[in-house]
């Protein structure tokens, strides 16, 4: 544990960066259309399902469940403080658990009354938010961009009050044209910018193997790193960290640590 966190410390002291404008620039014309929560496909998840998956935030007798509620109070004092409103959650390797946390504090935090959630899956090259939740999603942001679908279409509230999924479908082997597209740009900017009462949140891919997240993340407000104790090394840590540099590293979660289940 103090492997990572002086890791985390090092590379995190190297890069300040500069917080993010306070008044947005206006959404091109051309981007997507607004949410529209009124057509939000509503598919609730099976609690059965949910526990299967070990998506348990919204249990108020599961122990773990309060884990999640503390790291949301954090991650939103956060925010809040810095008028951030979108999250990137991702992790140096695949593997770390990352998609369970993103799942586990969207819903953490929608559980208070005055903040509503966008969860979005945005591992295209392997996406698997909607199946954590027991959806088969007929359309995926992927289609969103490409101009398939609209927005509306493929929002999904999965029974949990004030929160939304944007879910993936299948998997693309190239990605770079996608996420630098005009579109994907325009619908960061409108998801962050919609709604003042809202939070993002990204479930990211892996940080190393592709250049995904590096090429995504100067569009996100902030980022929390997933790391496994015992499996990243110090030189990936400081890889990883180095790659989120146009965003704010918001803090850390050791997974599957020793001591305990979550860690931050």
């Amino acid at each position: 544990m103090h492997r990572i966190q002086k890791a985390v410390n090092k590379a995190k002291g190297e890069h300040v960066p500069e917080p993010p404008a306070q008044s947005p620039e206006e959404i091109n014309a051309n981007s997507l259309e607004a949410l529209r929560y009124s057509r939000t496909k509503v598919l609730p998840a099976h609690p059965d399902v949910l526990a299967d998956n070990r998506v348990i935030a919204s249990f108020a007798d599961n122990v773990n469940g309060q884990i999640f509620r503390t790291l949301r109070t954090q991650v939103i004092q956060k925010m809040r403080e810095n008028n951030w409103r979108s999250l990137a959650i991702t992790s140096p390797t695949e593997g770390e658990g990352k998609s369970l946390i993103a799942a586990n504090l969207a819903i953490a935090i929608a559980l208070e009354v005055n903040q509503t959630v966008l969860l979005v899956d945005m591992n295209l090259r392997n996406p698997t938010l909607a199946k954590r939740f027991g959806i088969k999603a007929e359309h995926g942001l992927i289609d969103c961009i490409q101009g398939k679908v609209e927005l509306q279409d493929i929002l999904v509230n999965p029974g949990l009050d004030r929160l939304v999924l944007v879910p993936g479908r299948g998997s693309i082997g190239s990605t770079a044209e996608i996420i630098s597209s005009p579109k994907m740009v325009s619908f960061f900017k409108e998801a962050r910018e919609r709604y003042q009462s809202r939070i993002v949140i990204y479930d990211m891919p892996a940080i190393l193997p592709t250049d995904d997240v590096l090429s995504s993340i100067g569009n996100i407000d902030s980022a929390l790193l997933v790391l496994e104790d015992g499996k990243n090394s110090e030189k990936d840590i400081l890889r990883a960290v180095r790659q989120l540099q146009k965003t704010t590293v918001i803090g850390t979660i050791v997974n599957k640590y020793h001591k305990g289940s979550w860690v931050i």
